[in-house]
């Protein structure tokens, strides 16, 4: 449909360039569209769909742009280009007339300059010369003049910038600017297509000497073609002194003679050259001429669709070599082969001349992908292209080995490879690629190890100092007060105190110890859930009376409970010891951090499968760079032995594995300073009725 189109079109206005024929179309295309627009808006106007009615306008673009398309295809293309002068009467219509304009006529002055500008291109594009730009725009502003002077906006006219409606630049200077520029433009244009003409024929005569010195065989054949464009059969347009001596052949008794009549004198079979020129798409091909004894190869190339050209070089003195390094070459991809490298080739400009893989390598190279192109050209970035670049010309320079690492994405995972660089000879290098991918990843793994090793370490060195100093204290506390209590020196009050003291001492050592057999527990992967009907409001009550009681002389703080549900059965299947441990240990965080305030904790069903536990602080909150590393073993915000806030930096870690193990995650939402607020939620599950519905 296209080609069909081309040749109607370049046959009815006698054109044959491509940008001729574009330049026609698009003309085409224009016109039809503005009448089709034009039309569309005049049926719209008849039929009262319109919001704007201008009858009059819509039928001057229907004249305009009809008037153009009959004079492009049956007068001239000038002739329909000239019609569009009449543009101003649309918009006179439109946005000047007082008893047609859709706008008042003091507002629609950017109308009219909008309707005119791009006209202007219209003329830059399809105009002969740059009178018409200049024609135009003398019309155009004339046009705005008399809008103008019919609005009463004459006062404006040496104005920079005018205050009507929304305000804008005074039209006369876009209209101006718009026209220099256009001007500008042709100018330059026709200043280059000049210039480009005085190239092609120095180019032309460059050319014609240059085939006639070429030592290979020049031969310029034409498509001739019937009147459907159908090829038919090839013309031969012209040779060069080599082509004639090549084949001990003529200029004269082969110039403009059909390829049928003087190609079987001259190659007698050698080849199908009809199909060779006519359907093959190869640029390169080689064939043998008995009668001569030669060899010869052709390389070619098309100038234009009807034309191409062949260069014929004599190889009959190299063929002998090439097999004999054909032969040479697999000799040594042989052993190459046996290598488990990746082998290319490279020469002095990063173009890759070889190259030698084993066909069982994940890396599937192509030969057409690799030979022939440059390093830059076959998905390296361009600082890698650059650094391999670099490292190719030090190479010939020192005679040096170079070395690179670099990564590949293959078959949806990367690679690494490492790339070496040695000199080959003054103009190339040869690079040996290997696959170091399992090489790294076992470098990487054995680094990670070795941090995490390391941070272990760090950590469990913390731990036991911490540890010794969260045995010694209450230790030394219990020692020192039991003596106390024995010595008649104090009375009976004193000795309550100090009674209170030791057993608060025991606690707190038999809290490490529980913490520590849950460890053990953890890590020996014995800990055993046992699920059961957890009445939630009572344990909820329990913890709130113990550590009511707790901080209820100790400090400055209250605690709070919030069950959403308030009926005293209200429970659910999970490890009440679990559950009971969670939360003790994360209020018993909430106490110890916080001096003032609250500690708030409870439960809300999130939906009818999750019930959602939380504790709720005042305290000194997290920094947002520690949130997730507190629930890591041994870890604590301050390692030192001699520090604020003592404890052994278990508590979240086991509260989070008791959690998981409930079926949950602990997380926690805190702002340092701020306090802090630890959540988890559990499947609700219920207990099933015992009832049974019997019919």
């Amino acid at each position: 449909m296209l080609k069909f189109i081309f040749n109607s079109i370049a046959g009815h206005f006698h054109v044959e360039t491509k940008n001729d024929i574009f330049k026609i179309i698009g003309l085409h295309v224009f016109i039809i569209l503005g009448t089709i627009s034009g039309l569309i808006m005049f049926i719209s106007d008849l039929t009262g769909f319109a919001n704007d009615e201008c009858l009059p306008g819509d039928i001057s673009i229907l004249i305009i742009f009809g008037l153009a398309f009959y004079g492009l295809r049956t007068i001239r293309i000038s002739w329909a280009v000239n019609i569009f002068y009449m543009i101003p009467f649309a918009a006179y219509f439109f946005f000047i007339a007082k008893s047609y304009s859709i706008l008042p006529n003091h507002l629609s002055v950017p109308y009219t300059l909008w309707t005119l500008v791009p006209f202007l291109l219209f003329f830059l594009i399809y105009a002969d010369n740059k009178k018409s730009i200049s024609f135009f725009y003398l019309i155009s502003f004339l046009t705005l003049l008399f809008h103008i002077y019919l609005a009463g906006l004459t006062d404006l006219i040496f104005v920079f910038k005018w205050d009507v409606g929304a305000g804008y630049i005074s039209p006369f200077i876009i209209l101006t600017a718009f026209y220099l520029v256009t001007l500008l433009i042709a100018w330059n244009f026709q200043s280059t297509l000049k210039e480009l003409k005085t190239q092609k024929e120095n180019t032309e005569t460059i050319i014609s000497q240059t085939i006639r010195s070429l030592s290979q065989g020049f031969l310029l054949l034409e498509i001739a073609k019937d009147e459907f464009g159908t090829p038919t059969h090839l013309v031969v347009r012209k040779t060069n002194p080599a082509f004639e001596r090549l084949f001990k052949i003529t200029s004269r008794e082969i110039k403009d003679q059909k390829a049928d009549d003087v190609f079987p004198k001259i190659f007698r079979g050698a080849f199908d050259w009809n199909k060779q020129y006519l359907n093959s798409k190869k640029k390169h091909f080689s064939f043998y001429i008995d009668h001569l004894d030669r060899y010869y190869e052709v390389e070619t190339f098309k100038l234009t669709n009807d034309q191409s050209v062949s260069l014929f070089i004599d190889v009959s003195a190299n063929q002998k070599m090439i097999l004999d390094l054909k032969e040479s070459k697999q000799r040594f991809q042989v052993l190459l082969e046996a290598i488990p490298d990746i082998f290319f080739i490279i020469d002095k400009d990063g173009i890759y001349v070889d190259f030698v893989f084993k066909e069982s390598e994940a890396l599937k190279i192509k030969p057409e992908d690799i030979i022939g192109n440059s390093i830059f050209e076959v998905g390296f970035s361009e600082k890698m292209s650059s650094k391999i670049f670099q490292c190719i010309q030090q190479s010939i320079d020192l005679d040096s080995i170079e070395t690179i690492e670099y990564a590949l994405e293959i078959e949806g995972a990367s690679a690494m490879f490492e790339m070496r660089i040695a000199r080959l000879n003054d103009h190339s290098v040869i690079s040996l690629a290997r696959d170091i991918t399992k090489r790294k990843i076992a470098e990487i793994n054995l680094e990670e190890a070795k941090n995490r090793a390391e941070e272990s370490d760090r950590l469990k060195t913390a731990f036991l100092a911490n540890i010794s100093h969260e045995i010694r204290t209450p230790m030394n506390a219990i020692i020192g007060f039991s003596k106390m209590v024995g010595s008649p020196d104090f009375d009976d009050q004193e000795k309550a105190k100090f009674v209170e003291i030791i057993i608060t001492n025991g606690k707190l050592l038999l809290d490490l110890i529980n913490d520590m057999i849950s460890l053990s527990k953890i890590e020996s992967n014995t800990l055993v859930v046992k699920k059961s009907l957890c009445r939630v409001n009572d344990m909820m009550v329990s913890l709130y009376r113990e550590y009511s009681y707790e901080v209820e002389d100790k400090k400055d703080i209250r605690i709070k409970l919030t069950c959403e549900n308030s009926n005293p059965k209200f429970a659910f299947v999970t490890d009440p010891v679990l559950l009971t441990a969670v939360l003790q240990k994360l209020i018993d965080n909430g106490i110890k951090f916080t001096e003032r305030g609250e500690v708030e904790f409870g439960y809300r069903i999130v939906d009818s499968i999750q019930i959602q536990f939380f504790v709720k602080d005042t305290g000194i909150g997290i920094a947002e760079r520690d949130q997730e590393r507190i629930f890591e073993r041994f870890h604590q915000l301050d390692n030192r032995t001699s520090r604020e806030y003592e404890g052994t930096g278990l508590g979240l870690s086991i509260s989070q594995h008791y959690v998981r193990l409930l079926g949950g995650s602990l997380s926690v939402n805190s702002k340092l300073g701020s306090g802090s607020m630890f959540t988890f939620s559990l499947p609700y599950d219920r207990e099933e009725s015992t009832l049974k519905i019997v019919r």
